[in-house]
């Protein structure tokens, strides 16, 4: 296991420079770039003088060179650490990462935590006791959760707040609140605000793991094995906790790879109209933008998320299921 484990993380590394060549590469496919499009909007605005600065500007952020050399350049300083200047705001890339880090962590493990224990729970219990008034109540809500999306169930939930206290509570902090200390108040007013997002995004993918979920079981508890464990007796209890419902999380464990990228790339539109701070608004932003080093670090993130949870789910599969062995 050991073995594989190391030949795996090996591997990473010529995924990730594969991942971070098809990211630039993509940025460039579009005509212009970042300062072309800066000397555009400002020629547009009525600066005459702009056109004289492409040229400097090409040079002070290193567009003047062929793609090959930047994308060479930009590789070294990211495995040494150094993610490079935004092209847009002139500030480190690692400093604003880090400055919607905390927020994009917070929000994104709670509405994993609670979609998929929540819908893993709903799942079984849907399945354990199938066509019940009970299961039809909650596939029906799974139903609704697939069709509407999140971003609309935060809409709703922003009115329903409103009406309630009269705040329109976007974002994650009150006005008040942005650069203290941290406080009761403060954590009192984060917690106010977190709702919103997390709750929309829990009742879609709680609605997606409690479909998967169910489906899987009631497969399961069809098979032969599940007859033969029943025919000697076995307790329903033990059959379907220790037997069926390892062998029903195999699918689910299996896209765990895309769930972890969705908690840096997911719910976007929802963070945009909610005007959360988090990377995923960041992201979109510099991808507009054409800002080259921003959106590649954060492309890179994603890749290595999507890597790491593919080999998570796959030491997470050899412990459900002894048979799974690794050469």
């Amino acid at each position: 296991m050991s073995r594989y484990i190391v030949r795996r993380l090996l591997q990473f590394i010529p995924w990730m420079i594969l991942i971070a060549f098809v990211g630039f590469l993509i940025m460039e496919l579009p005509p212009g770039d970042y300062v072309s499009n800066y000397i555009r909007g400002q020629s547009l605005g009525g600066n005459r003088d702009a056109a004289a600065q492409e040229q400097a500007m090409r040079e002070q952020f290193g567009l003047d060179k062929p793609f090959l050399l930047r994308f060479v350049d930009w590789t070294v300083n990211l495995a040494r650490g150094d993610f490079g200047i935004s092209l847009a705001t002139g500030m480190s890339v690692r400093d604003i990462i880090g400055s919607k880090l905390g927020a994009t962590v917070a929000v994104s493990l709670c509405a994993f935590i609670l979609s998929w224990g929540i819908g893993i729970g709903l799942g079984v219990y849907s399945a354990t006791h199938q066509y019940s008034r009970a299961d039809n109540f909650w596939t029906t809500v799974s139903f609704l959760g697939l069709g509407l999306p999140d971003f609309l169930i935060a809409l709703a939930f922003l009115v329903f707040a409103w009406r309630l206290n009269g705040e329109v509570l976007t974002g994650l902090q009150s006005p008040e609140f942005i650069g203290q200390p941290v406080s009761v108040g403060l954590v009192i007013d984060f917690l106010k605000h977190l709702w919103i997002p997390v709750g929309a995004v829990v009742i879609t993918g709680m609605a997606w793991v409690m479909r998967v979920m169910r489906g899987n079981l009631l497969n399961e508890l069809g098979k032969n094995y599940v007859t033969a464990l029943r025919a000697k007796g076995v307790p329903e209890r033990t059959i379907i906790w220790k037997h069926a419902f390892r062998n029903a999380l195999h699918p689910l464990i299996g896209a765990l790879s895309q769930t972890l990228a969705f908690l840096v790339n997911g719910f976007v539109i929802t963070s945009v109209v909610l005007d959360l701070p988090t990377i995923q608004v960041t992201y979109m932003d510099a991808t507009q933008a054409q800002d080259l080093y921003l959106a590649g670090t954060i492309l890179t993130f994603i890749g290595l998320l999507v890597l790491l949870g593919t080999l998570v789910s796959d030491l997470l599969l050899a412990w459900l299921d002894p048979r799974i062995r690794f050469s």
